[in-house]
């Protein structure tokens, strides 16, 4: 598409820019709304709301609906202006302004009055729950949004008086609507993905939206305002995706803004990183030639840089003229998020063309899905977890190989050229401008801004903590990644861990980066005197915090308890200690986390299910070699065997006590681990030898 397309081109019958429709929007077909006439609404009872209402909600509805055309358009505009207030706008909503607005403002014989409607419509949004959109999509603000839009593309595009010959008073109304519509549909494709879907399939506004971008005389905060919408359509729409990736120009034009600068190039990332996200690899290719997330890292770390140096120097209140979501705080913020994003994205591209390990679903036919948990054969795990050990033919390569599927081979095939690119450039340029964000500073950035850095080091770390740096092309990557992850320690953990926060969200995202620091480089990290003793004491203190159990949720939550379970703070303490005292770690250090560990599993049942997980999976990896240093010293002569002993049969009913049903992943992760600590013990027995 060129710049010389014009809007009305692009949901001209005859276009060959047209979206072909994927489907007709199932509308509300209900036919009898609510009567005008009807009943008034009952006063608020608070002595304050109701002196409100009477004073300013009243009349102001009372002129938006009367027959005097100037008293609506001053109405419309005075209630723009007042939705920002929450009480006023709660009132406002008590009257059924939408409803009028629906009714009588949107279809307005004044411009200006439509105009102000749309603003009003917009505002709403902008302020309420998700939960109001969803409103609005069943009331088929859809139908009115896509007749608002033809309106705007005709008057951009008339022949007789193009939007360019148009008084400025004029242009800047036109503007105004488009700048309410567009606004209005990113709220509403931020709160639901019914709606989404359903916009999609609607030709006029994908049109529109990309008609926008390629207009040249549309303005610059337009064109932002098209981009944050096209950034909330394309998440998760693999659908819009393909579609969008089919029309070169589209992409074509994306591509130009991504390459120009601050929030529009940001924007633009953020719109190819969802059309990379959702396109396998093939299918990007076909249509887009070297289309990955590599070619965003560059400008989205450029903008990172300047970005934070600009809130640095300025600090986070003033935006220098910008409007708010433009400013540089913003735009530092949007960078983040997207480059935490891609580390995700990236991850997930490697396991599926790695291929994941089957998820373990329990011992098999021992154990009868459709059987009541509670009233399960005792003598079922205990079969399942102990027959091998009841069988005296196994060899020593047995056990060994048993040993492999309980520590995993960690082996991973190679990733693609794309991936290897993302992946450097996610390690070598975006991970140390993300530092400098993320670390503790005099001049601290905004509470945003830090917790994005955060999330985006810790995806980042996550992400290479998959990675089989065996390879030997990996060899200076691996060297690279190695200095950053002390650095991130010193820079970003260790001040943390000294200043003793009170602050739970930073411990659980500082413990989260710690863990997976630790795992990337098999907890070969400098620390500064106790550190280790810090994640203890933050384990103890995490219990002090409310953790979801089966009986604390309800029934609509009961499906989210296995990521809470084990997301918890305490669960990322454990994490990190366990990766702190592999080989090579010093004996002392190495003593004092496996004795804490094994405190954990002698107060089954109190410890929680979670928390007993990993701590058996840190110890198998932590003792799994006769040869490591602290083996003998510390394993054998602190009896961890007798202990472990101790545990399985707590372990085992344990794993009675959670349904299956209401905790499918817990307890499958339970089940596995009852079966390892099984192996294990015959494992190290088989070491010790007779």
């Amino acid at each position: 598409m060129t710049s010389a397309t014009t809007l009305f081109d692009l949901y001209n019958s005859n276009s060959p820019f047209k979206l072909r429709i994927m489907g007709k929007l199932p509308r509300n077909r209900k036919k009898n709304r609510a009567d005008p006439t009807a009943k008034p609404v009952k006063p608020p009872s608070d002595p304050e709301l109701a002196a409100i209402r009477t004073s300013k909600i009243l009349p102001v509805l009372q002129d938006l609906q009367s027959a005097d055309q100037a008293k609506r358009s001053s109405a419309a505009t005075a209630i723009a202006n007042i939705v920002e207030d929450t009480k006023c706008r709660k009132l406002l909503l008590r009257e059924q302004i939408v409803r009028i607005l629906l009714e009588q403002t949107l279809t307005d014989a004044s411009m200006e009055t439509r105009i102000a409607g749309w603003g009003i419509m917009r505002n709403l949004a902008l302020e309420e729950e998700a939960d109001f959109c969803v409103h609005l999509y069943r009331q088929d603000i859809l139908t009115a949004i896509e007749g608002a839009v033809k309106s705007i593309i005709q008057t951009i595009d008339s022949k007789d008086k193009p939007v360019s010959k148009l008084p400025k008073i004029q242009q800047d109304l036109v503007w105004n609507l488009t700048s309410s519509v567009v606004t209005l549909l990113t709220s509403l494709s931020e709160a639901d993905f019914e709606i989404v879907d359903a916009i999609s399939k609607l030709s006029t506004i994908i049109n529109f939206l990309f008609g926008l971008l390629s207009f040249d005389g549309a303005p610059t905060e337009i064109q932002n305002e098209a981009l944050s919408c096209l950034a909330a359509l394309t998440e998760d729409n693999k659908a819009l995706a393909e579609f969008i990736t089919e029309q070169g120009d589209w992409v074509n034009i994306l591509v130009r803004l991504k390459d120009s600068g601050g929030f529009q190039a940001v924007a633009a990332c953020g719109v190819l990183h969802n059309i990379f996200s959702n396109m396998n690899t093939n299918e990007q290719s076909a249509s887009v030639k070297g289309a990955s997330d590599a070619i965003l890292l560059p400008k989205l770390v450029e903008t990172i840089q300047q970005a934070h140096h600009q809130t640095s120097n300025n600090g986070t209140n003033g935006t220098n003229g910008h409007a708010v979501h433009s400013s540089p705080e913003r735009v530092l913020q949007m960078a983040l998020e997207i480059t935490a994003s891609i580390a995700t994205s990236l991850q997930e591209a490697l396991e599926l063309a790695n291929g994941k390990e089957e998820e373990f679903e329990g011992f098999g036919d021992e154990v009868d899905d459709d059987d009541d948990d509670m009233g399960e054969d005792e003598n079922d795990l205990d079969e399942a977890a102990m027959s091998d050990s009841n069988d005296p033919e196994m060899t020593q390569e047995e056990i060994e190989a048993d040993m492999d599927m309980v520590l995993g081979d960690g082996q991973e095939d190679e990733e693609t050229p794309d991936d290897q690119d993302t992946l450097h450039q996610l390690v070598r340029t975006a991970c140390p401008a993300v530092i400098m964000v993320a670390r503790p500073s005099q001049n601290m950035k905004s509470n945003e801004v830090q917790s994005q850095a955060l999330a985006a080091l810790n995806n980042i770390a996550w992400t290479v903590s998959s990675i089989d740096f065996s390879q030997s092309h990996l060899s200076s990557l691996q060297n690279t990644w190695t200095e950053l992850a002390q650095r991130i320690w010193d820079e970003v953990i260790s001040p943390v861990l000294s200043s003793n926060t009170a602050d739970i969200e930073l411990a659980t995202a500082i413990t989260g980066i710690a863990w997976a620091v630790c795992r990337s480089v098999q907890g070969r990290i400098t620390l500064r005197a106790d550190e280790h003793r810090k994640f203890m004491a933050l384990y103890h203190a995490s219990k002090n915090f409310a953790t979801p159990t089966e009986s604390s949720v309800g029934k609509k939550d009961a499906e989210n308890l296995d990521d809470t379970a084990f997301q918890a703070l305490g669960v990322k303490c454990i994490g990190v200690l366990g990766r702190l005292a592999l080989d090579p770690a010093p004996v002392e250090l190495n003593r004092e986390v496996g004795v804490f560990l094994m405190t954990l599993l002698s107060g089954i049942p109190e410890t929680p299910a979670a928390i007993v997980v990993e701590a058996l999976n840190e110890i198998f990896d932590i003792y799994a070699d006769k040869d490591f240093s602290f083996d003998q010293p510390v394993f054998w002569t602190n009896k961890f065997d007798k202990h472990l002993e101790e545990a399985l049969p707590k372990c085992k009913k344990m794993a009675k006590t959670i349904d299956k049903r209401k905790a499918p992943e817990l307890r499958s992760r339970v089940d596995e681990a009852v079966m390892n600590l099984a192996r294990f013990l015959k494992y190290k027995k088989s070491e010790k030898g007779p």
